[in-house]
This record gives structure tokens, C-alpha cells and sequence, in this order.
């Protein structure tokens, strides 16, 4: 078994710290202290037992305070953890199964066994596998190792400033590689505490910021705009460093939540590939919507022509699996399908080199939600594009093309039934016929610029 890089960390974490509380709730009271994820780890280990290094298991713990110790117990048996959202719907779940060839589905009360083979990993084999759909849309898992785990905690803590002595505040996923990154891994490597929270309400999130004690808030642009719009709250007292990523944060979020709370957001970016890439350290609250600042401290950003990057760094994880990719990702060297703008300030984002949709932080590819609006009877086509959204970087607009009177809800009930919520269009546009080019083909950019130009139109006579 190769030695565990996180083992000498945590122990001299668990030596310190001891019964010092690790993981709180929402209102400031402790779930965890360090003596306690130790022994709570010691407890998986054995509910592993049965398992043979090598073998994957997907978890789907989400933000339950019991994913820390799963994850050490699951490296003490050699084992690959893959972490998921614990609401994915069937279909989705099914295809990781599929995918990673897990041995077991671990959730917060059960560990189910299943029937697949092993995967016989290649050298380096993988400790972790981050589930993503890369530059591509096409669903496929990262190979990530420790050493990339914990390159990725010491350039954001070092770069962020974020100290044993800091609250990180956990209103994101666990399971999603930025949740982990500023939230898991820094409890492992430096001790860092972090609130684990369930109600993602807007005045809840608000009143455990304050009770909570959290110093340091990883979130998103849509969390800060919900905070930023709360009516009578002024006042975060212990709370220094907010971060956002996900999404492109908007000029009219920073500068709403600078004036309510006194506090500048830093936006962050980074990828499941490679973690942290670059990191927003001035204090001016009036920069341009993509502003992604500069590369975080250990992180190697090189200029690819004019629009495109490459990272490299200890960060950069092995490779995609099961189908890899070395022109994207090679161990060494990753390309983001990010068009990037420069200037002397730094790095802004302005689009995706693919059709690929980032809702949220989230990746969806058209197809898989235009394959699921042709199930509908009555549907004769559909194409699916993005426009900008100040609040979660695209929202996804459905033209469809039916043959039988269908009801924007109906289509609307359709894709709730089956995709995930954040993949449901935010708008339905019911047509005889889709409108294509010259060649007989939809153009997904030509149709989102059109409706942009009909949006703007339309407000203007309004």
C-alpha cells in the first residue's frame, strides 16, 4: 500500500487540535471534533472491510459531516472514492455506476454492494475520481490523486489566506471539486474547521453566518445576490473573505453585496482537471463581469494563442477515464475550453470554446436535454442553447418543434420528471419548425444571438 500523504498531516491535526471542535452546524454547535473523525473513521474502516484495494466506491453523502472520514477510511483500505450528489435522478446515477465500475454505493445509512468487475488501474492508479463532463459535455471521470489534492489545499489556502485558525463556511457541495477543494481538504490538511449546512434559504444562510462564527464563505454568484437582496441585514460580523465561483460573478451582485455588508467578493476559477487556476486578490468591487484575476501561488497559467490557456502545476491530475484525452489532459498539462481575455490586470472570461452549457459551475451538453424533450409525444424536434445569466453563468432556453398542441408546463413537468433541476430550461419557445442554415443545420450561437436581439427588441417597446 503507498504511503498517504494525508496521513502524517491529520495525525499531527488530530494531535493538536484533539477535541477541538472541526465541524460545526449552522448555529455555531459542534458535530465533529477532530478526536471525533478520527474515531469516526476507525468505524468505516471496518464497515470496508470486505473491499479489495483498487475497488471504486461512489458516495453519496453530499454535505453530511460523516464524508471527512469516509474519504481517510477509504484511502486507509487503498480503495477509490468517487463523490456525487446525493439527488442524482436514476439515469444519471445508473451511468456513474456504469462508468466507474463501483463495487459499492455508499450512502449516509447503507453500503450497497454491487455485482461489477474491478477496473485493473494502471500506474498511478487514482484516489479519488472527480465525476465531469470536461471540455466535451460527454459524462467521464478525473483521475485525481492525493499529491493533486493536496498541491490544489496548499495553493488556495496560501493564495486566499485561509489559516488553520479560520471557519470555513460549507453552503456548497462537498461532493463537487470546488466544496471539496476549500472545505474537505483544508480540514485534512491544516485543521481548518468548516460549518457543514443543510438550509440553503437565503435569511437561514444569513442568520448561521452570523451565529456560526464562519470566517471565511466559499460561495456562488447566486448565493450572494440572495444575500445581497435580504431586506433588513447589514451585518456579518465575524466573516473577513468571501469567495465566489461556479459562475462569472456580475459587477451589479459585487458591488450590491460590498455596499449591504462592507465585504469585497474575490472571484475564483478553477476546474475538477486541475482545482484553483487563478484568484481575484484586489479589492476593487467595480470589475468586469469573467474577471478571474491572476494564477493562484503554485499554479503555472500559460498563454495558448490568443484566447486560450493551459495550466500546469503539482495540481494537474493524471488524466480523464475511461476514455483519456492527452490533447486536454496529460498529468502535466490541462486545457480549459474557457476563451479567455487578457489584460494587465488579469485573467477574464468571456465563453466556452464548445457548446458545452456551465450552469452554475454545473456542465450539461444540449443533447442530453433536447434527447429528453423528444421523448414527450407531440414533439417532433428540439434544439436547446445558453444565454448569459448575471446569476448562474447560462440559463438554458428549449425551442421546440411539436406536431400536437403541447403546453410550455407540460414541457416544463416533462423534464422535471427526469433531469436534474438545474438542467431544466428556464424558458420554452413552442414552434411548427425549427429555423436552420443554409447546410440544413441548427446553429445553436445563431439561434441564442436571435433571441437575444428578440429580448432586447421586445424590452425596448415595452
Amino acid at each position: 500500500m503507498q504511503a498517504r500523504l494525508f496521513d502524517s498531516l491529520w495525525e499531527a491535526v488530530v494531535h493538536q487540535q484533539g477535541a477541538s471542535p472541526a465541524i460545526r452546524a449552522g448555529d455555531g454547535s459542534v458535530i465533529r471534533s477532530f478526536q471525533d473523525i478520527e474515531s469516526e473513521r476507525v468505524e468505516w474502516r471496518s464497515k470496508l472491510s470486505g473491499f479489495k484495494a483498487g475497488d471504486c466506491i461512489v458516495c453519496t453523502l453530499g454535505n453530511d459531516p460523516a464524508l471527512p472520514a469516509l474519504v481517510l477510511a477509504s484511502w486507509d483500505k487503498d480503495l477509490v472514492v468517487a463523490p456525487i450528489e446525493p439527488d442524482l435522478p436514476k439515469g444519471q446515477l445508473e451511468g456513474v455506476l456504469q462508468l466507474t465500475s463501483a463495487q459499492a454505493l455508499v450512502g449516509t445509512s447503507r453500503i450497497q454492494r454491487l455485482q461489477n468487475k474491478p477496473i485493473a488501474w494502471h500506474c498511478p492508479k487514482p484516489d479519488m475520481l472527480k465525476m465531469t463532463s470536461g471540455t466535451t459535455g460527454t459524462p467521464r471521470a478525473v483521475r485525481v490523486r492525493e499529491s493533486h489534492l493536496l498541491a490544489d489545499c496548499r495553493n488556495i489556502c496560501a493564495t486566499m489566506g485561509i489559516a488553520p485558525g479560520d471557519v470555513n463556511y460549507g453552503a456548497i457541495s462537498l461532493s463537487h471539486s470546488y466544496g471539496f477543494s476549500n472545505l474537505v481538504a483544508p480540514l485534512l490538511f491544516q485543521g481548518t474547521q468548516f460549518v457543514c449546512v443543510t438550509d440553503l434559504m437565503p435569511r437561514a444562510i444569513y442568520h448561521s453566518l452570523q451565529h456560526s462564527g464562519a470566517t471565511v464563505f466559499p460561495g456562488t454568484p447566486a448565493l450572494f445576490q440572495a444575500l445581497a437582496s435580504l431586506a433588513d441585514a447589514d451585518e456579518l460580523k465575524s466573516l473577513r473573505l468571501c469567495i465566489s465561483a461556479g459562475a462569472p460573478l456580475s459587477p451589479q451582485i459585487s458591488r450590491q453585496f460590498s455596499r449591504k455588508y462592507r465585504l469585497k467578493i474575490h472571484s475564483f476559477y478553477g476546474s475538477s482537471e486541475c482545482g484553483g487556476i487563478a484568484y481575484d486578490r484586489t479589492e476593487d468591487v467595480e470589475l468586469p463581469s469573467g474577471f478571474a484575476g491572476n494564477p493562484l501561488d503554485g499554479v503555472s497559467v500559460v498563454r495558448i494563442g490568443y484566447d486560450r490557456i493551459a495550466v500546469e502545476g503539482e495540481n494537474v491530475s493524471d488524466g480523464y477515464f475511461p476514455h483519456p484525452d492527452e490533447a486536454i489532459l496529460n498529468g502535466t498539462r490541462f486545457v480549459p475550453g474557457d476563451i479567455v481575455e487578457w489584460s494587465d490586470r488579469g485573467m477574464r472570461l468571456i465563453g466556452r470554446v464548445t457548446d458545452v452549457l456551465n450552469i452554475a459551475g454545473k456542465k450539461v451538453h444540449p443533447s442530453i436535454v433536447e434527447e429528453h424533450l423528444r421523448k414527450l409525444p407531440g414533439v417532433i424536434d428540439a434544439v436547446v442553447f445558453g444565454i448569459p445569466s448575471a446569476i448562474r453563468n447560462q440559463d438554458i432556453v428549449a425551442y421546440v418543434a411539436c406536431s400536437a398542441p403541447v403546453s410550455r408546463q407540460l414541457l416544463e413537468n416533462h423534464c422535471r420528471n427526469e433531469l436534474s433541476s438545474w438542467q431544466v430550461p428556464r424558458e420554452f419557445r413552442i414552434l411548427c419548425e425549427l429555423s436552420v442554415n443554409a447546410r440544413g443545420k441548427v446553429n445553436r450561437s445563431e439561434l441564442a444571438k436571435s433571441y437575444l436581439a428578440s429580448e432586447a427588441e421586445n424590452s425596448g417597446h415595452s
